[in-house]
């Protein structure tokens, strides 16, 4: 954003998922008014990372992957531990379902 100052509407159009604006909406919506200050700050902060630093690094992403016939840097190389990683998730995900319940 340029000079111009941050709005809700501007905050929400920031947010490059659909289901992270909707959050943001209903946090704004039900939050109660002396707290909204902080939750509007909250999720500028939020859409000024995004803009200002994970943004970019994903163009160049894209680009390397343009460039290079889809694939990633090699930094971005699976090592093997893909699998091990998505099973401990599924059993961390699967505990956090548990203990809710």
């Amino acid at each position: 954003m340029s000079d111009q100052p941050w709005t809700i509407d501007a905050i929400a159009h920031a947010i490059p998922a659909a289901d992270t604006r909707q959050t943001f909406l209903r946090e704004v919506n039900l939050t109660p008014l002396p707290d909204l200050p902080d939750v509007l700050a909250r999720w500028q902060r939020f859409v000024e990372h995004w803009r200002d630093e994970t943004a970019p690094k994903l163009d160049s992403l894209l680009e390397y992957a343009r460039k290079h016939g889809g694939e990633l840097p090699p930094e971005y190389a699976d090592d093997g531990s893909t699998p091990d990683f998505l099973n401990q998730l599924r059993e961390n995900t699967q505990k956090r379902q548990t203990n809710a319940a």
